[in-house]
């Protein structure tokens, strides 16, 4: 049988995941359930909480299948960059994009005849859950830069901790790819609700251990036992490796003692869901008697009460009151920053905090779209920009996308209801029979835009660039640039060597010189600035507006008008706070766009105002089209003003 490894690393499996153990009467039938299952070639969806085991499962069902003799690979769909996940599944050949020096199988071809375990399957963006659901169905896989399919045979199982029902019904996982990993269902209890398994797992670890790191120690003596079953082990299976392993590295004798577990003797297992179910008696009879008298604002005076006592809670660390919420602590930071809890912020005026609701805009569900270098970013991480809306029965849903031509698709097809594009996007989308509206712009930022080289680069003007190779997005803002700065110093479209690529591999692509010249824009543009010896070529200036307009599905728009003035209005006041806010903002949005906060600091203060659409912006917009289409980049002249919205004409 071949030897387990983790793809990727060469490793054989962790001591974690050969800790097959079943001893408490739940465990014993979901080991039942495992027997009984693994024999047929079933798909297998396992579901639990981080730490729990599912590796665990997902190697044992592979060992009772007739597979056994074959491979089984693991990976984890969460721990691989975005942009690379297509290739690692799916494999590439050579030259399918920058770096691609040879041709590679993907880890489908690699399980082929055995099992793949795919972890954290629910971390998929939803184009590669289309592309998923097609090898699945179709039992084949299609390289990157392939036309040729290639037959696979692999018994796949899938794993989440994300609930993949509710995943669903905010738009975040398809329902016919769920159906289709949803054959079999096997769930993992927490190891808090297995207390059966937490001694026979921690003797199992204390002998790993003992032999890994050749020490005296043992066995676990009974005051050590006691502390074990007490705690409520939140972090399940991979806790109570980590503690044990910590334990013999401390113990000086033959036993483990219970001060050798650094566990606190306060935050008991059997002592913890007592207090949790009085605790929240107590609210609701205290939210019994706030409902007896009306009160203004109630939602956010009860979230503000909720965030604050965490905050203080956890002795104002903003990690740990995320934990405590179980809410990402970037939403606990937007609230503090708004509600003047941090140091040198004040909360948003009075204008901004939430008022009543229309009737029509109550409990009101909304999918907006979004793209990472955009400006939407920036009000999604805020924070506020939901906690706003939620107050008036608006709920929020974020759907990321790689660009802004993707975005306008979604909202095209109304796959969402409104997103912001940028000038070239929209009209590459409305070619597509029109579906969408304008009904907001910001105000024109050319120099936000720009074509850079190195800074050493021989390079020195656009009409330098014949022959050469450029990075851009297909179809976004730049590439309408790019027309613009290659007609104005006479080098025709077609003597440029361009590489479409998504802003990161881009980035890479620059960076790594496999391309000569980038195309780009805002934030990327200020970070390139600040981080990499590079110069702009050309920017906007004087060729195009680079303005981006905020966009909305035509049937919602017709259907919501208020609604849509409702989230143009609180997307607007929530810029203008970020604006105002640069250096905290920029320093909440760093992390999730890996990009310096001096960066993004320079960006936002850059950032133009959001307005109304003016008739020199359509005539702007009617002027790309054209472009385009002389070009052949559009199938069909368009007339962008069909796409304007009766409001705003009215």
């Amino acid at each position: 049988m071949p030897v387990l490894t983790l793809p990727g690393t060469g490793r054989s499996p962790t001591v974690r995941a050969k800790a097959l153990v079943f001893e408490d009467s739940q465990s014993a039938e979901l080991l039942k359930q495992i027997e009984l299952v693994a024999p047929s070639d079933a798909t297998v969806l396992i579901t639990g909480e981080t730490g729990t085991g599912k590796e665990i499962v997902a190697r044992h069902l592979h060992e009772l299948s007739r597979r056994h003799g074959e491979a089984f690979v693991a990976v984890n769909c969460g721990a691989i960059a975005e942009q690379l996940v297509e290739s690692e599944l799916f494999g590439h050949e050579k030259g399918a994009f920058t770096g691609a020096q040879t041709s590679r199988a993907g880890w489908f071809e690699t399980a082929h005849r055995g099992s793949l375990f795919l972890d954290e399957v629910g971390d998929l963006s939803l184009s590669l859950q289309v592309k998923l659901l097609r090898v699945l169905q179709e039992a084949e896989v299609v390289r990157l830069g392939s036309r040729a399919a290639r037959a696979i045979d692999v018994r796949l199982i899938a794993a989440t901790n994300v609930d993949l029902e509710e995943a669903m019904a905010a738009g975040h996982f398809r329902e016919d790819l769920f159906y289709r990993l949803n054959v079999t269902q096997l769930k993992l209890l927490p190891l808090r609700e297995r207390p059966g398994d937490i001694l026979p797992l921690a003797r199992h670890f204390v002998g790993v251990y003992q032999r890994k790191l050749d020490v005296q120690t043992s066995e676990l003596s009974a005051s050590a036992e006691q502390r074990l079953v007490e705690h409520s082990w939140p972090g399940n299976i991979r806790e109570l490796e980590n503690v044990v392993h910590h334990a013999l590295l401390v113990a000086r004798g033959e036993r483990v003692e219970a001060d050798d577990l650094r566990l606190s003797p306060l935050k008991p297992r059997g002592r913890a869901s007592v207090p949790a179910g009085d605790g929240f008696s107590m609210l609701e009879t205290a939210l019994s008697r706030i409902f007896e008298a009306p009160t203004p604002k109630l939602f956010e005076r009860i979230e503000e009460t909720i965030v604050r006592t965490a905050y203080a809670h956890a002795g104002k660390n903003q990690l740990k009151a995320a934990r405590l919420l179980d809410i990402s602590r970037n939403v606990v930071r937007a609230r503090l920053l708004s509600y003047g809890d941090l140091a040198g912020t004040s909360r948003p005026p009075a204008s901004e905090r939430p008022v009543a609701a229309p009737a029509s805009a109550r409990h009101t569900r909304v999918r907006l779209g979004f793209h990472k270098f955009g400006v939407l970013t920036v009000v999604k991480a805020l924070g506020t920009f939901d906690a706003l809306l939620a107050a008036k029965g608006i709920h929020v849903e974020w759907c990321e996308y790689p660009a802004g031509p993707e975005v306008a698709n979604a909202i095209q097809s109304g796959e969402v209801a409104l997103g912001v594009v940028g000038d070239c996007p929209s009209v590459l989308a409305q070619a597509d029979d029109a579906k969408f509206v304008y009904v907001a712009a910001e105000a024109p930022a050319p120099e936000a835009e720009a074509i850079i080289v190195h800074e050493d680069s021989e390079i020195r003007s656009v009409a330098d660039l014949r022959g050469r190779s450029v990075a851009l997005k297909r179809g976004s803002n730049v590439h309408y640039l790019l027309i613009r700065a290659l007609e104005e110093a006479g080098v025709d479209y077609g003597d440029v060597r361009l590489t479409f690529a998504v802003p990161e591999k881009a980035k890479l692509a620059f960076e790594s010189r496999h391309v000569d010249a980038w195309v780009i824009w805002d934030p990327l543009l200020s970070s390139i600035q600040h981080t990499t010896r590079a110069r702009v070529l050309r920017d906007g200036r004087g060729l195009t507006l680079n303005t981006a307009y905020y966009l909305a599905n035509r049937e919602f728009a017709n259907s919501f008008p208020e609604l849509v003035d409702e989230l143009l209005i609180h997307a607007v006041k929530a810029v203008e706070w970020a604006k105002s806010n640069t250096a905290l903002v920029a320093e909440l949005v760093s992390a999730q766009l890996n990009i310096s906060s001096r960066a993004i600091a320079s960006w936002l203060k850059r950032h133009p105002a959001t307005g109304a659409l003016t008739p020199e912006l359509m005539a702007s917009q009617q002027t790309i089209a054209d472009t385009l289409y002389r070009l052949q980049l559009l199938p069909k002249p368009i007339q962008v003003a069909e796409a304007g919205w009766r409001r705003l004409a009215s």
